[in-house]
């Protein structure tokens, strides 16, 4: 069941001069236009329409839907679950539990069709999270000196000026940084824009990773990572003290004595029985012969070594 839905409309304002990457803004977390809290006390939720576009009064400008991030914790058992999705009407489902779900609509800003300023406008999101996040996450080619690498990874590359005509870029998601796994790229269709339709620029294809770029071309587009499980780190050997290794190795300066040879001939047992499971057919019983053998001569050494003990 779901108890609560606690959603928000959040505009993405890019601004080169202080920062377009959510987690790299100097200026403060973006702004939230709208906001409100459901409490349908059933499994689904459907949310009311998110506008297409929203027309922001501090900058006069205008922003469109990008996408919707949905995270989701159960009271009950601590699982919990993350989606995107593209569509403006958000909907969550989950059965048994006590469920509350965080959705976020996502909005960009709408440049126009090419009038300028052009550029590439890019963010890193963490999908089970339901964040962005701050590492770096791209390289481009052709980047002599690395420059635009680095812009690439501050979230903003101006396409007007920092590709030469009739040149293109390459700008390539990291598969892995830290804790997470690239996934696909969402391309903000309705912005993408070429200057040259014969070279247009193309997002996640026709390889995945990869942003394909020209001068005054418009692409605004965002990376989603999933979260990498870590492999528990195996515990640390214990080994068995042994008070006695000071007098059996004489101070440390001699290997110890060898073990009571029915150990080996024991471990040599187990071995044989061990192979006997690997080998052809007409090979086993002789092998698991062997073994019985092996584990009889074991059994006659230690009741050696028992009338031994009992003589002294």
């Amino acid at each position: 069941m779901i108890s609560s839905i606690t959603w928000q409309y959040i505009l993405l304002d890019g601004n080169p001069a202080t920062g377009y990457r959510v987690k790299r803004r100097t200026n403060g977390p973006p702004p939230l236009v709208g906001s409100g809290i459901d409490t349908p006390m059933s499994d689904d939720w459907v949310s009311a329409p998110a506008p297409l576009q929203i027309h922001y009064v501090s900058d006069n400008k205008d922003y469109i839907f990008a996408f919707w991030s949905l995270s989701a914790h159960d009271m009950q058992s601590f699982q919990s679950s993350a989606h995107i999705q593209t569509g403006n009407v958000a909907n969550d489902s989950h059965f048994g539990g006590v469920w509350t779900v965080s959705a976020k609509a996502y909005y960009v800003w709408n440049f126009g069709q090419g009038g300028g300023p052009n550029a590439i406008e890019i963010d890193a999101f963490d999908v089970q999270a339901g964040d962005f996040i701050p590492d770096d996450f791209v390289d481009v080619v052709p980047d002599q000196n690395g420059r635009l690498t680095g812009e690439a990874n501050n979230g903003y590359i101006d396409t007007s000026a920092e590709i030469p005509q009739s040149a293109s870029i390459t700008i390539t998601s990291r598969d892995v940084i830290p804790g997470k796994k690239f996934g696909y790229w969402l391309n903000i269709s309705s912005l993408l824009y070429s200057a040259d339709p014969k070279s247009p620029a193309t997002v996640g294809t026709p390889n995945p990773h990869d942003i394909v770029a020209h001068n005054n071309d418009i692409v605004v587009a965002f990376a989603f990572y999933n979260e990498v499980k870590q492999q528990p780190s195996m515990p640390p050997r214990e080994y068995l003290y042994n008070p006695w290794w000071w007098i059996e190795t004489l101070g440390g300066t001699v290997p110890p004595p060898p073990r009571d040879p029915w150990l080996r001939e024991f471990g040599a047992a187990l071995a044989l029985a061990d192979a006997a499971n690997r080998v052809s057919p007409s090979l086993r019983e002789k092998t698991l012969q062997i073994a019985l053998e092996e584990i009889s001569i074991a059994s006659a050494s230690i009741k050696q070594q028992i009338k031994a003990l009992q003589r002294e």
